[in-house]
């Protein structure tokens, strides 16, 4: 059965698109070093992710075949990440830019070819965002936070203080990974300590204030983290806010 995509917003099943193969590849690669009879590798990355698609084009004539084309070639043709979001994994998107398309006419109103995007950025992300909201009743307080998806995401954790609080060391840690991040400062009542994880950022009340923080930013993996909160007190709130991520 054949699918279609969305490129940009646009879902090109519009302009008779239909992806009638899909390729998806995960690698990883090793920046390496050699020296006589040794080696040492450096840490894995996950490369670019090259998503190559089997597609084809029908329309009711030539003239619309051809309209149909320059509009998909339009509609790719960016110089900037774009949301993909494939028909068959409807439930993710990647941040991707268009490659190539290449192809021949099949008769005189279709067009089988090839559609290549690259993601930089090999993760997909899930379409919906998840935003789970616990209170901290005690201090310390741990609360289970349970991920989707198939690699690590990078969560928003919204701190509010449900009492004024003066010169406290408040620490977030994972229990699961082992991460933790220590913020040191002054609350009054209703502040937000923000601790965005994706961009190694700590703010309060949307003013950055990274002087005092220590640790590093704890990330979530895929199924159960045990999220542990000290010196918050027991009257106020942990929000958190992500996308699943996949390979």
């Amino acid at each position: 059965m054949a699918n279609s995509l969305s490129f940009g917003g646009t879902a090109l099943s519009t302009y008779g698109l239909a992806v009638t193969s899909h390729g998806l590849a995960v690698a990883q690669d090793a920046t390496a070093i050699r020296i006589q009879d040794k080696a040492f590798a450096w840490r894995s990355s996950l490369a670019p992710e090259i998503i190559s698609l089997g597609v084809d084009v029908k329309a009711g004539s030539l003239a619309t075949l051809k309209s149909y084309l320059d509009s998909i070639k339009t509609i790719l043709n960016t110089r900037e990440d774009a949301q993909l979001i494939l028909d068959m994994f409807s439930d993710r998107y990647w941040l991707a830019r268009f490659e190539s398309l290449n192809g021949n006419l099949n008769g005189r109103v279709g067009w089988s070819g090839n559609l290549i995007f690259i993601a930089h950025d090999p993760l997909a992300y899930s379409t919906s965002e998840t935003d789970h909201s616990h209170n901290i009743d005690a201090d310390p307080d741990t609360v289970v936070e349970t991920a989707g998806g198939t690699a690590n995401a990078e969560p928003v954790y919204t701190l509010t203080a449900g009492e004024a609080l003066g010169a406290v060391e408040i620490t977030l840690e994972n229990l699961t990974t082992g991460l933790s991040l220590t913020w040191s400062g002054t609350l009054a009542d209703a502040d937000k300590l923000i601790i965005d994880v994706a961009n190694w950022l700590v703010t309060l009340n949307d003013t950055p204030d990274m002087s005092t923080v220590t640790g590093r930013f704890p990330y979530l993996k895929p199924g159960a983290n045990s999220i542990k909160v000290t010196n918050f007190s027991d009257s106020g709130t942990l929000d958190i806010v992500y996308r699943a991520r996949y390979l």
